[in-house]
């Protein structure tokens, strides 16, 4: 059974003034048809497999109100009335409206994906685990792997985020699955550190380390699709940069029991000069090594 799309055909529940019509306009097979005829022109195209006369210099060329209907009427579900444009402009008298519904459409799957990512045994590895580095490499590694399993919805994610400065509804729709895995992001990580028993350094929240986790992620599968021969993810390894830069995050993060924000430790390991405690340490070990030779063995 189809999943409902109140929360995705927003603008087509839009188009009609009662609730109830709006709603099951939305969920019409018709509606269905256009979106997933969207989608398919949408990984065609991103993933290459497109026409050669078809093809533009301007991204998504061939995403027009007339292929969507042409795909849906070639290729899509089978319909008590044929697909038309007039059917399609009823839904989404304007195009952007129809792009803003489309883009939470294809990103919902990406929803499910990030859902996807903790299973059960995952979650008690990272609560429990002595070997919890390794743990956050094998988190690391499916993440990416299963997220950029998709690549068609990751590339149209990236593409839609340099537009949304432009448009609002694709802006909202962005921002959906964005707080969707922010929130799921940040409850896993409160939930270790609870289990663990541990705290963030002084000066860090929990949303910030959330936002730089996802934002490494992020940002790295980025590299992953624009920059393929840099070895982000590694198959045969079964190992992520990501999972690298994790652990490095956490090692600054977590706080061992000094209180200390973050800043002060990197000003004390960055010094030029060694703080004289340290500086103390270093001689008497010194002298003590020079002591032990001149002695030699007895």
């Amino acid at each position: 059974m189809d999943e409902s799309l109140d929360d995705v055909a927003i603008n087509v529940r839009k188009a009609r003034s009662s609730r109830w019509a709006g709603r099951r306009l939305a969920n019409s097979d018709a509606t269905w048809a256009y979106l997933e005829a969207g989608q398919r022109l949408v990984e065609r195209e991103l993933l290459g497999d497109v026409e050669a006369d078809k093809l533009t210099f301007r991204p998504l060329a061939t995403l027009t109100g007339h292929e969507i209907v042409e795909e849906a009427l070639a290729n899509g579900r089978r319909l008590a009335r044929k697909p038309t444009r007039a059917m399609f402009r009823d839904r989404w008298p304007i195009f952007r409206d129809y792009m803003s519904d489309l883009v939470r459409f294809v990103l919902r799957g990406r929803n499910s994906l990030t859902n996807r990512v903790l299973d059960d045994g995952s979650r008690d590895r990272l609560r429990g685990t002595a070997r919890f580095s390794a743990a956050v490499h094998e988190v690391a590694y499916h993440d990416m792997k299963l997220v950029h399993g998709d690549p068609a919805a990751i590339r149209f994610q990236y593409l839609m985020t340099g537009l949304a400065d432009y448009d609002e509804g694709i802006r909202e729709a962005l921002a959906r699955v964005y707080e969707n895995s922010f929130a799921y992001w940040r409850s896993a990580y409160q939930t270790i550190l609870d289990a663990r028993a541990v705290s963030l350094r002084p000066g860090l929240t929990l949303d910030e380390f959330t936002m730089m986790l996802t934002s490494m992620a992020e940002g790295l599968g980025l590299r992953h699709i624009g920059a393929a021969g840099q070895k982000v993810i590694d198959h045969h390894r079964r190992r992520a940069l990501l999972g690298k830069a994790v652990n490095l995050l956490i090692a600054g993060a977590i706080d061992p029991g000094d209180g200390r924000k973050v800043e002060d430790v990197v000003d004390e390991l960055m010094a030029v000069e060694p703080p004289p405690q340290r500086s103390r340490t270093s001689k008497l070990a010194a002298l003590r090594a020079r002591a032990a030779r001149r002695l030699g063995p007895r």
